[in-house]
Order: structure tokens, then sequence, then C-alpha cells
């Protein structure tokens, strides 16, 4: 079988864009099964058009403009391909290679990447995007293969603005190549607490909420929040105002000095509003720190594993949250466990590709 992914960016796994983080695990681990996998990427910058990176078992053919020759490159793998699979929604990129696709008589699939949830659509754009949906995207999604969610909860956003043929939900995971063990560690109570945020410091990962709902807590216990991400004017702001409830930024971390920060945090917190079940929020598991998870992080349906705890996502919610991880101390080990447990178990790369495989085999046998 041969596998072509189509994205924006070039499926580096040590960056902040989700999207590359699960081409690059979905790729790698699809390779290490046999199956052929090629990934083109339109990027902001290249060495030149068409340049070739190795990673994992895959190469990634970068181009950063629209041209002849990405669409060449495009043309001759959607004819060597068994099937395309795109990833995220609103995107011209895409439906123009779904045209391609249809007159190639390739099938595709679309991951959606949370890209319908209700609480990413704002203000501004808004109209735009109700125009495009309305207008190319419904239709693009309809005439797709197969439509993959991330998580049970995407499916109803899906279905209520699309209802496509066919969809299927894998989850998102982490690389136990990076993460082969959990190491012993010790909790002591009677230290500074030390909680801490990964990811973009952006309005929709609801990091108000959270810092206010931590200055509240902050006024009876001893502790400090630190959040590490990319810089952004929104970000600054919040630092600034928050800075003297204890809360501090420490810039973006990737590689070795993510996984240092995580393993140095006494509880991680994951206050969006909408998202899928964060590649963070499990790379957090996998490391065995504890992990507070807002239930519109649609993280639902693992609750009862008892890997993490949960809240509503409003100040109230948060601030209770958090007390609530606090005041269970004594079961933050167990629950270490049970974490890491699922990261081995069910949220891996391993997993979701083989996963993955199954529905690709499910269209190109329909496809035949």
């Amino acid at each position: 079988m041969k596998i072509l992914h189509f994205i924006l960016g070039k499926a580096n796994k040590s960056r902040a864009n989700g999207v590359n983080q699960v081409v690059a695990g979905l790729a790698k681990y699809c390779a290490s099964r046999g199956v052929s996998t090629r990934v083109i990427g339109k990027a902001e910058s290249v060495e030149r058009e068409g340049e070739v990176i190795s990673r994992d078992g895959f190469s990634v053919e970068a181009y950063s403009v629209w041209g002849k020759p990405l669409l060449h490159a495009l043309t001759e793998a959607i004819s060597w391909a068994d099937v395309v699979h795109l990833h995220g929604v609103y995107s011209p990129w895409n439906l123009m290679v779904a045209r391609m696709c249809d007159k190639a008589r390739t099938p595709y699939v679309v991951t959606l990447h949370d890209g319908l949830a209700s609480g990413r659509s704002h203000a501004r754009g808004k109209y735009k995007k109700w125009l495009f949906h309305t207008f190319l995207q419904r239709r693009h999604l309809a005439n797709a293969a197969g439509v993959h969610v991330l998580t049970e909860e995407e499916a109803t956003d899906l279905y209520s603005v699309a209802q496509p043929k066919n969809i299927f939900c894998i989850p998102n995971g982490v690389d136990l190549d990076d993460y082969p063990c959990l190491g012993e560690r010790k909790y002591v109570e009677s230290r500074e607490v030390t909680i801490g945020y990964l990811g973009r410091l952006s309005v929709e990962k609801n990091l108000e909420a959270l810092c206010v709902a931590f200055s509240l807590l902050n006024r009876s216990h001893k502790m400090r929040l630190m959040l590490a991400g990319p810089p952004s004017a929104y970000g600054k702001s919040l630092l600034n105002r928050f800075a003297e409830h204890g809360v501090i930024g420490v810039g973006a971390k990737f590689g070795i000095e993510k996984s240092e920060f995580i393993s140095s945090l006494d509880l991680f917190v994951h206050p969006s509003l909408c998202d899928v079940f964060s590649i963070a929020g499990m790379e957090v598991m996998a490391l065995g720190t504890p992990l507070l998870i807002t239930r519109t992080s649609k993280a639902s349906y693992f609750y009862d594993r008892r890997a993490f705890f949960m809240s509503e996502p409003t100040v109230f919610g948060l601030e209770r949250g958090l007390r609530n991880a606090l005041e269970h101390r004594a079961d933050w080990p167990i629950m270490v466990a049970n974490g890491r447990r699922l990261i081995e178990e069910r949220l891996n790369w391993r997993a979701a590709a083989d996963d993955m495989l199954a529905a690709y085999y499910g269209i190109v046998v329909k496809h035949v």
C-alpha cells in the first residue's frame, strides 16, 4: 500500500505545530510496517523548491510556493498513491489537492485536527469561514473517502456541520521511542508547588482563566505558575498582568528542554476551551507528571482510566480543579501509573498507525 500525506509544514515533530507532530508519528510507524509513505509539504521557507528532508523512516518534499514544481510533484505522487491523506480544514490548498485526487480517481482522507470546534469560531473571520464551509468545504468533506476525527466528541462537532459517508476515530499519541520508561518519582508535600502549562500562549487556550484561578488559589497556598510557549502579544500582556501573583513565563521549550520542563513540574494544567486531547497532555502522562485537563479538551472518554484530574474551563472550574488536585496528592502516584499505562496501551503512535492502516485498507478495498 502507498500513502501520501499533504501538509502545511515539514513534519518536524520538534515544532509546536500539532499537525506536523501527528504526521511525523503516523508516517514513521506506517513506514515501519512496510507501507510506502511519502509526505509533500508546503512550508514558509525551503532551501530550494522540492527540498528533500529525511525523517524517521520517511522523507518530506518541501515547497514554499504553489507553482509548477509543487503541482508536478503532487500530480505524480497522487497517481502513485493508493490513498492521499489531507490535514486540517478551511484550507484552499486541501481543496485543490482533493480536486487533483478526484481527477486521478485516488481516494482522499481528511483529518480535522479539531478545526470545526465551535470554540474556534471567533467573531473575526467567522462569516468568511461560514461561506467557505457552506459553498466549498461541506462538499469536500462529503466527497472524502474517509474523515478522521481524533476524539469521539470531535465527531459531534463534525455532524453539526457536515455528514460524511465514512468517519473513523483514532486518537493522537506520543512516540514511545522518545519516552521509553517511567522513572521513580517522589512527591514532597512541604515545598512550594510548581504548576505549569506548555503550548501556544493564545486566547483559545484559556490561559487568562487559568491565571485568575491560580491567583485566587495562591492566596492560601505557596505556589508558582510557569507558562512555556513561543512569545506572543497575548502572552506578554498576560504575564505583565499576573506576574505579581506568581505567574512566570519561561519561553518556548522543545526536545530535551521540553521534557525537562514537564518533569520539573508538580502539576501540569491544560486549560483549553476547545481542543482534542492534547499531545502535550499525553507527553505529560508519558513523563509521569500529574495532569489536570479541562473537559472541553475532549478528554472525557478516557476519564474512567483515572489517569488525570478533569475540570470545567471556567475560573470557577479551574480553581476547583486545582484545589482538588492539591488535596489529593496522595493519589498522584496511582494516577501517574495509570497515565503511563494508558500511553503504553493506547495513546502512542504505534497503536495509532496500526488503526490508521486498517482504515486505509478498508478505503482501498472499497475503492477497487
